[in-house]
């Protein structure tokens, strides 16, 4: 039997990342059942404008007075195209824009490490800020306990997480190129995976993503990738089985946080192009 391979990658990176969605079976080979292998992909080609704390069309979203959170009008074809969304209008000092899939109530994965309760759990998404000045804008991209789009969710004047379960990337106000890769725990402390580890480009897209897969070797069973490239981890088996200060059996969720930091009048939007969630269960 012949064996189908899939990739959409191309010269500036368009495509999910064969590095996360082939190499864990989500995409590519033979066909799976989609019964047994979760997957979701938004190109947003159907994104509403949306409404602040309101659940529309699977999306949720939180956005302060006057920021937009929908579809991007422009289309220009040389780095994206199809479907888009734009957070914009954020124009004054701590203006938010957050987005996450789901009603604000319920996740979609689990990262479980318990015996019979495994699977495989897998994000990514793309996406660009127009500028990465200091006072501009800054972001948060990964998986998060439902309901983290809120207000605050980035702490003003810092864009700090806040203490709320979450595994990926940020950016803060102090040094806004700097991709950071972390991990919380609610009410716990954030913890570094990987400080400055990878640059943010201004109105360049990033691919951003990560997977988590019990079967791999020991303190490497979560993998962080930045345009496709494995970029190291720190989380190690223990630090994940004590699940105090990992979200250990919390339910999850894709979420992307903005908050612009501007002292003017001029707005900074910020856009994704798309996002992916996955999971694979290996335990019967």
């Amino acid at each position: 039997m012949g064996t189908l391979r899939l990739s959409a990658e191309g010269a500036v990176g368009r495509g999910l990342s064969p590095a996360i969605w082939q190499a864990y079976g989500f995409i590519g080979g033979n066909f799976n059942d989609p019964s047994r292998v979760g997957f979701h992909f938004d190109d947003f080609e159907k994104f509403p404008t949306m409404t602040s704390v309101t659940d529309q069309d699977g999306f949720y979203t939180y956005q302060d007075s006057g920021v937009t959170i929908a579809p991007y009008a422009t289309m220009d074809n040389s780095q994206e195209e199809f479907g888009v969304v734009c957070i914009a209008a954020n124009d004054a000092d701590n203006d938010e824009g957050a987005m996450e899939l789901g009603d604000g109530t319920a996740g979609v994965v689990r990262i479980d490490p318990t015996a019979g309760s495994r699977a495989v759990v897998a994000f990514e998404a793309r996406i660009r800020l127009t500028t990465v000045a200091e006072n501009h804008a800054c972001f948060a991209f990964g998986l998060a306990e439902p309901a983290i789009c809120a207000n605050s969710a980035l702490v003003d004047n810092t864009s700090a997480l806040v203490q709320k379960d979450f595994i990926g990337f940020q950016t803060l106000q102090a040094s806004p190129s700097e991709i950071d890769a972390v991990y919380n725990i609610a009410s716990g402390t954030l913890a570094q995976i990987k400080d400055n580890a990878g640059t943010l480009v201004a109105a360049t897209y990033i691919k951003l993503g990560g997977v988590y897969d019990p079967r791999e070797a020991k303190n490497e069973k979560l993998k962080l990738f930045i345009d496709g490239a494995y970029i190291g981890s720190s989380v190690t088996d223990a630090i994940i089985a004590a699940g105090t200060a990992f979200p250990t059996d919390e339910e999850l969720t894709l979420a992307f946080l903005t908050k612009s930091h501007t002292q003017a009048t001029t707005a900074h939007p910020a856009y994704i192009d798309w996002w992916a969630i996955g999971t694979l269960w290996v335990d019967e």
